[in-house]
């Protein structure tokens, strides 16, 4: 079972000085606020273990300082907890402790009028097995789902893959989800551009080494498609590679420290993003 930091969570906002396709940001206080800005985008990057009472519990704390209208996003498994290199991990999930926190999610979100984005595992509507899932609880209720397509090996011992690629629209924003490795196929990426979406929400849960090349990934797939991309890893030992928030000119609005559970917001204007990549003129 990874450990957890022994930090307290570290909670900043971001505001910009200047448009983000040229990011000039300074940290300040939390309650900061610009007027010019559409979207408040909070990374909570949290250490997920597998004990999901505890699990939910910091994730209530997060979205305790949310303000309506908010956008939080977690790492993949955040609820359920995530240790697929287990042989006996598919043993440790209690769909009732799982349905209980996600009604508790809801609840908040509908209460504080935020959006949250986690992961979790999810049993499947025959209860025959399990998807390892991304949900999304919307103020007026609505839960939404993205269930992980592209799964690694580890996956697959214990999960089953989803069938669909599509975007989703709450609050007036279309958006597109997806989980960890699912960074590595574009050919997902291109079809949520095409469908509208200005911002693709990556749930991710890749603490190894050799994760730390992703960087590298996450900053192409935001400048490929003129998008915004929300990355949320999770902080568990050896994590190597951050949480960030970059803007379709490839800027890194927001990046977390490594190994630090660390809550970081910013705002941003969705309309950056460049619909038509054909008449582009930044690159």
């Amino acid at each position: 079972m990874p450990c957890r930091p022994q930090a307290s969570v570290v909670y900043h906002s971001v505001q910009p000085r200047v448009p983000f396709g040229g990011l000039l940001a300074t940290l300040v206080e939390k309650s900061s606020t610009s007027e010019e800005a559409v979207l408040r985008i909070t990374i909570a990057q949290l250490a997920v273990t597998l004990d999901p009472a505890d699990n939910l519990a910091r994730m209530l704390g997060v979205l305790d300082r949310a303000h309506p209208g908010d956008w939080v996003a977690f790492p993949e498994g955040m609820l359920s907890g995530y240790a697929p290199e287990r042989e006996d991990f598919r043993a440790l999930l209690d769909a009732q402790k799982i349905a209980d926190g996600i009604a508790d999610i809801r609840r908040k979100a509908a209460g504080r009028g935020c959006y949250c984005v986690f992961g979790t595992a999810t049993p499947t509507p025959s209860h025959d097995g399990w998807h390892n899932s991304v949900l999304i609880a919307a103020p007026d209720g609505r839960l939404l789902a993205h269930h992980k397509i592209e799964l690694a090996a580890l996956d697959r011992n214990h999960f089953l893959p989803g069938n669909s690629v599509s975007t989703a629209e709450l609050g007036g924003l279309r958006f597109g989800i997806q989980a960890c490795r699912e960074l590595l196929f574009p050919l997902n990426w291109h079809s949520m551009k095409t469908a509208g979406a200005p911002i693709i929400f990556h749930i991710n849960n890749a603490v190894q080494p050799q994760d730390a090349i992703w960087r590298h990934v996450i900053i192409t797939r935001a400048v490929e498609f003129s998008i915004f991309v929300v990355s949320v890893n999770n902080c568990a030992p050896p994590q190597s590679l951050p949480s960030f928030l970059v803007s379709p000119a490839g800027s890194v609005i927001l990046e977390t420290a490594c190994l630090h559970e660390e809550v970081l917001t910013a705002e941003i204007d969705p309309s950056e993003a460049i619909c038509d990549l054909a008449a582009r003129l930044d690159f």
